[in-house]
This record gives structure tokens, C-alpha cells and sequence, in this order.
């Protein structure tokens, strides 16, 4: 009753102070949002837990297979009331926090969140918990949000790693390496970036530069294009995203030059791209974005339920190369019905 109350509050709050500055809520947009996702499976008769999921964007296939993983254990418990939604790209951090206000108006149960900036969430994450709604950080975690009960992801800093280290041991001691990293202040691609460095130090590998691409593909090939122009001796590419290989893949191409690229998150794209034989981009640190979905919102609803869950779940990490690609893209079709 607590919870339903405060949400109530906030929402009048909310919409007075909406007609005092005589402005409208900018509407959601319909390429990003599916209120209805999970609604359509059979109910267990019990009340319906109302879980709010809300990514950095599904402008990238990697939250796509995330979204697919929520619904499809929606559809499987049967008693969720899922919104799955998110901004038009990464970067729209205000837009995100928006869309949360907007959930916790509503009084959801339980929310599911990847900050695209822990700190800027903070102050509506507050708002949450006041209403008395149980927050899991998924993907990126929420450092400075001590009333969260979760984080499930990847460990990205020992993911990270791997795809350092696996650049490491096919270029050698003594090569060249970028790195083109996620937005600034990012604390999953801060992680990431840990670990790649570390992986390539580690194997003798020097760093050239770090560049923040913000998980955009058209502009990590325009910051590769540069690059280039400015260095003659980069020998490969680590990436925090596999949107962001994308891009470098496609200038490195253009410029016909000869230079490795390493991907991060294992979509369906790269691996494909890997698994047909590309001398470029040569392989992509998967982790399980599909069993992020599902585990945020079975967790969701064990939380609803009262029942205590594991402050930290992770959800799993693999090097995808040539010798296993084929294999995974098959996999990952397959649990998005492809």
C-alpha cells in the first residue's frame, strides 16, 4: 500500500508540474518502446508482477537479444506485466531517466535497469526506492545506488581481458593497438577498458590511443578514418562494443589496410562476419545478453515474491573466433527464433 501511495504522489507531482510550466511529456518513440511485451502469456492466476526493464538503447543488436531474453521468460512465467523500453541511442541519458520516472509514476513492482550513467540516474533511482520499488542493475552495474538488490551481468573487467589478451597473442609482443571505448564515464566500458589494457600490457602489446566512440558505429569509423591518417603502425583494433568493430571493420576496409579487429559482445553481425572468414575482423568477447533478459526478470519476480537473491549473478563471458563462430551464430539465432 506504501508503494502504490508514493507512486500515486509522485505522479500528480509529476503531471502539476507538467501543467505549471505548461509543457507536455515528449511522447515515447514507437521504434523503442514495447509496453506490451511479455502480456500476451497465460496467466498464473495470481497477481501479475509488473517489472519495468530499461536499456541503453536497441539501436544495437546486443540489447535487442536482451530484450528477447526478458520476454521470452515473461512469456514463461506467465504472471509478468513487462516494459521493456529504452532511448533512441546511448547516449540520450536524460531520455533514460525520463522513461524511469515515467515507470516509477506508474508504480511498477520491480525495475530492471542498464545506466547509461550511474550517476545521473541517481536522483530518480531515489525516487524509486522511496515508492518502494526493488531496483536490479543489469549490464552496467550502479555503484554509488547502495539500495539495489542485484547486479547481474558480465564481469566486464576480466572480459574485458580476454579479448585483450587474445589480441595479445596473435599480434605479439611489440605491436600496436587502439582502443575505441563506449561513452565517457560509462562504468561498463571504464571496466572494459581496464581489462583490455590489461590483457594487452600484459603481452607486450603497446597503446597507441583510446578514443570514445559512444557504441556508434558511423562514428567509430569516422575516429578509425582519423586514426589511420595519424598512425601508420597500428597493427589492431580492440573494441568495448561490437557496433563500434563494425565501424572500424568498415573503414579499415575502405583504406584497404591490414589491420586486426577485436569485437565485444558476441552479435549475431560480428560473428557472422568472423565465422565467414574475414581477415579483419578476427574475433569478438561474447557474453550472454539473451541470459541477462531472462535473468532479470526471473530474478524480478523472485524479488516481488519476497524471496532473497545473489548481490552479484554473472551471466558469463566467451571468446568467439573463427574456430567457434559458426557454431555460436547458430545458437544465438535460434533463441530469436531465426
Amino acid at each position: 500500500m506504501k508503494k502504490k501511495l508514493l507512486a500515486g504522489l509522485l505522479a500528480a507531482a509529476m503531471a502539476f508540474s507538467l501543467t505549471a510550466c505548461g509543457s507536455e511529456p515528449a511522447p515515447a518513440d514507437p521504434g523503442t518502446a514495447d509496453p506490451g511485451a511479455g502480456t500476451d502469456a497465460p496467466s498464473t492466476g495470481s497477481e501479475k508482477v509488473h517489472v519495468g526493464f530499461v536499456v541503453k538503447s536497441l539501436a544495437d543488436q546486443y540489447w535487442v537479444l536482451v530484450k528477447a531474453g526478458a520476454e521470452a521468460k515473461a512469456a514463461e512465467l506467465g504472471n509478468v506485466e513487462l516494459e521493456f523500453i529504452a532511448p533512441n541511442s546511448e547516449s540520450d541519458v536524460q531520455m533514460q531517466v525520463d522513461m524511469i520516472q515515467n515507470l516509477v509514476g506508474k508504480g511498477i513492482d520491480v525495475l530492471c535497469l542498464a545506466p547509461s550513467s550511474p550517476d545521473t540516474v541517481l536522483p530518480v533511482l531515489q525516487q524509486a526506492d522511496e515508492a518502494g520499488i526493488k531496483v536490479l542493475a543489469v549490464d552496467t552495474d550502479l555503484p554509488n545506488f547502495d539500495k539495489k538488490v542485484s547486479f547481474i551481468g558480465t564481469g566486464n573487467e576480466d572480459a574485458g581481458k580476454i579479448g585483450g589478451e587474445f589480441a595479445a597473442k596473435k599480434y605479439g609482443e611489440g605491436a600496436n593497438a587502439v582502443i575505441l571505448r563506449g561513452r565517457a564515464g560509462d562504468t561498463t566500458h571504464d571496466q572494459r577498458e581496464a581489462g583490455i589494457r590489461a590483457g594487452l600490457e600484459a603481452g607486450g602489446v603497446n597503446i597507441l590511443e583510446v578514443k570514445a566512440a559512444d557504441s556508434e558505429s558511423e562514428k567509430a569509423m569516422n575516429i578509425m578514418q582519423d586514426l589511420m591518417n595519424r598512425y601508420d603502425n597500428i597493427d589492431v583494433v580492440v573494441t568495448t562494443a561490437d557496433s563500434m568493430a563494425q565501424g572500424a571493420e568498415r573503414a579499415i576496409s575502405g583504406a584497404g589496410k591490414n589491420i586486426g579487429v577485436i569485437g565485444f559482445d558476441g552479435t549475431i553481425p560480428v560473428c557472422e562476419i568472423i565465422a565467414d572468414g574475414s581477415e579483419i575482423m578476427l574475433g569478438t568477447v561474447a557474453q550472454s545478453p539473451y541470459k541477462m533478459g531472462e535473468l532479470g526478470v526471473e530474478n524480478a519476480v523472485k524479488v516481488a515474491n519476497g524471496e532473497t537473491i545473489d548481490a552479484r549473478i554473472d551471466s558469463g563471458a566467451e571468446m568467439v573466433s573463427s574456430e567457434n563462430a559458426a557454431d555460436f551464430v547458430a545458437n544465438l539465432k535460434s533463441l530469436v527464433g531465426e
